[in-house]
């Protein structure tokens, strides 16, 4: 993997055309300006699509604009890496061309002088039962088949349905939020436990960050039409930034 790599996720485009998906493109449009200079690779970090589902055959060009983004950035010779969220697990060949490489589960990276624990950050919390169900539910084969078997417009309108319900799941009440973050350190040392430096993730729509023994956690926040929020490793250090 190139150095450096460039964190960022969570920028929910949209299937349907809207001016807060055209203030996104130019958005990461100037990201890609800001960081085609350095080369390196971009690590998208889940939540790219607000719903993503890919056929084998006679996918719907909801995305055309996006993936001439994505093309772009390969053609200045970044890498792109991308891990999937809760709104678009349902890659398939057609976008996986698109990356350098796709990953469905959590990684870790062996780059520079850190080794670096990479999450979209859903299914953590050990009182979200309900979504840890269906997360297993919903990354089944045997759904995923089903699903493709109903009609595209009433597929979307049923994805539309379960992104609605999980955006106003990101609705913090501020008391909770010592109470995520409390998980969310403990979830971050047991992977510092086992040799990691950094914990990286999104999904939570805020910034966070924690140092303990010289050890990272970080909760990105999200790629929104007003902000673009992402983190710059060089392979010594990493640094949030936005544009």
């Amino acid at each position: 993997m190139q150095l450096p790599i460039y964190f960022f996720g969570d920028n929910h485009f949209s299937p349907t055309p809207s001016l807060s998906n055209e203030h996104k493109i130019k958005k990461m449009e100037e990201f890609i300006r800001e960081i085609e200079k350095s080369k390196g690779s971009i690590f998208i970090m889940g939540d790219f699509f607000d719903y993503y589902f890919e056929y084998n055959k006679n996918n719907p060009n909801y995305f055309e604009k996006i993936f001439l983004l994505l093309e772009k950035i390969k053609s200045k010779g970044i890498e792109i890496y991308f891990i999937a969220g809760n709104h678009d697990f349902w890659i398939g060949k057609e976008f996986e061309s698109l990356t350098t490489k796709s990953f469905l589960n959590d990684q870790i990276l062996f780059a520079g002088n850190k080794r670096i624990y990479v999450t979209h950050g859903d299914g953590i919390l050990s009182w979200d039962k309900g979504y840890r169900l269906l997360k297993i539910i919903l990354r089944s084969k045997i759904f995923r088949f089903l699903y493709s078997l109903l009609p595209k417009s009433i597929a979307f309108k049923v994805a539309e349905k379960i992104s609605y319900e999980r955006k106003d799941s990101h609705k913090i009440d501020n008391k909770k939020l010592d109470k995520i973050h409390s998980e969310l350190i403990e979830f971050a040392r047991s992977k510092w436990n086992k040799d990691c430096d950094i914990v990286i993730m999104g999904h939570y729509h805020h910034s966070f960050n924690f140092n303990e023994n010289q050890k990272q956690l970080i909760i990105l926040d999200d790629c929104c039409d007003q902000q673009f929020n992402y983190a710059k490793y060089d392979g010594n250090s990493i640094i949030i930034k936005s544009l």
